[in-house]
């Protein structure tokens, strides 16, 4: 019968979008997150090293000390605290995760979480051979246990573009083949992939170049922008690759908005109208949901934790407390709070999680108005006639 209703609405596309929009709003908030509230986690950001051997132009992590970071055993205790027993998500990411010689051994402690329902991971896709070994071994183990395995992997230029912002020479062949691979035996290595862009300064006029490519190859490809990021202090760089604080903002909301009219995927034209709309506003405010504001927590490589995934400085250590103590700690919340406060509206990392229902209502008012502009304005230009 679902399948059926599916099936009708499809046929009717007016009918299908009014049936997502609804969809969309029932998952949105009608109050405002402030931080306050105890909740368990549900989301994990993980970045399981700080060893990587990329040299990006809008990230300090390969310039960072990486020693003295968990084993797998040390890992496995930590994946038992507490804290973690309602997680449903975990995202894997570093540093570089194919350089994690065991990394199948630390999915499978990831695994055992209770409430797990999906699993992603990103890398750059610089090494094809022990990333691909590695992700069809957890592949395998993801669908024993019923869980949903992810991959990304980064592109963010053809040829030398992507060589440029990833720092490093003839690297745009290498994470092309192993998308190709990815692409030409997905059921070997995951349940659903995507291309991960981040949007700098030094691809900013190539974009059209390498959405036209990923489009003659086939490939899911999503845009982000550079943004400040304290764990891989990018905070710091920012003179080096941020489009946000320059003249080239503009060329980026243009191309947001072009994303924005082409895609299909609402969930997708929903995230590229909230960057849009934030770039296209002198004193930004976010519309995009965060799971960080309450539901998320970041686990790092020696066992520090943090709130939120880009701008929290460390809250404790699982080496040292339980999770519970740290997370619910009552100064920890309240910085928490004020991070809410003073930062979130000022990010615009395409982190999802659920919006506020006046978010989704400004963008519906959106695309009502860009779907009838030319009626309007013969409208209007009757009345001044």
């Amino acid at each position: 019968m679902k399948n059926k209703l599916i099936k009708l609405l499809k046929k009717n596309k007016r009918l299908f979008f009014i049936a997502k929009m609804i969809r969309l709003l029932s998952t949105s908030s009608f109050r405002k997150i402030d931080g306050g509230k105890k909740k368990y986690p549900k989301v994990i950001q993980l970045p399981i090293t700080y060893n990587c051997n990329s040299a990006c132009v809008m990230c300090n992590i390969w310039q960072m000390d990486h020693s003295g970071e968990m084993s797998v055993e040390e890992f496995s205790t930590f994946m038992q605290d507490p804290i973690f027993k309602e997680v449903e998500i975990v995202g894997i990411n570093g540093g570089e995760p194919s350089l994690v010689p065991d990394l199948p051994e630390y999915a499978q402690e990831i695994l055992k979480l209770p409430s797990l329902k999906a699993l992603n991971i990103i890398s750059h896709g610089f090494s094809p051979k022990p990333l691909l070994k590695s992700v069809e071994k957890i592949y395998r183990s993801c669908k024993e246990k019923g869980v949903d395995f992810h991959i990304a992997i980064s592109l963010d230029g053809v040829g030398e573009i992507h060589d440029t912002v990833r720092g490093k020479p003839k690297v745009f062949e290498k994470s092309t083949s192993t998308i190709d691979e990815i692409i030409k035996n997905q059921y070997k290595y995951c349940d659903s992939y995507d291309i991960g862009c981040t949007i700098v300064k030094q691809n900013i006029d190539y974009l059209i170049e390498l959405d036209t490519y990923a489009k003659s190859k086939s490939y899911n490809i999503k845009y982000r922008l550079g943004i400040d990021n304290k764990r891989i202090e990018s905070d710091r760089l920012r003179d080096q690759y941020s489009v946000i604080y320059s003249p080239l903002r503009q060329s980026a909301k243009e191309f947001f908005h072009l994303q924005m009219s082409q895609t299909m995927a609402l969930n997708d034209k929903f995230k590229y109208f909230s960057i849009f709309y934030w770039l296209d506003h002198e004193t930004p405010k976010r519309l995009l949901g965060c799971s960080w504001k309450d539901e998320g927590i970041t686990l790092d490589a020696r066992g520090e934790v943090y709130y939120c995934a880009v701008a929290s400085e460390s809250i404790g250590s699982l080496r040292k407390e339980r999770g519970e103590k740290i997370f619910f700690d009552d100064k920890n919340i309240d910085y928490r709070k004020s991070i809410i406060t003073d930062s979130c509206d000022g990010c615009i990392h395409d982190y999802s999680g659920q919006p506020e229902v006046k978010a989704v209502w400004a963008f519906l008012v959106n695309m009502i108005l860009d779907r009838y502009a030319m009626k309007l304005y013969e409208i209007k230009v009757r009345f001044m006639s």
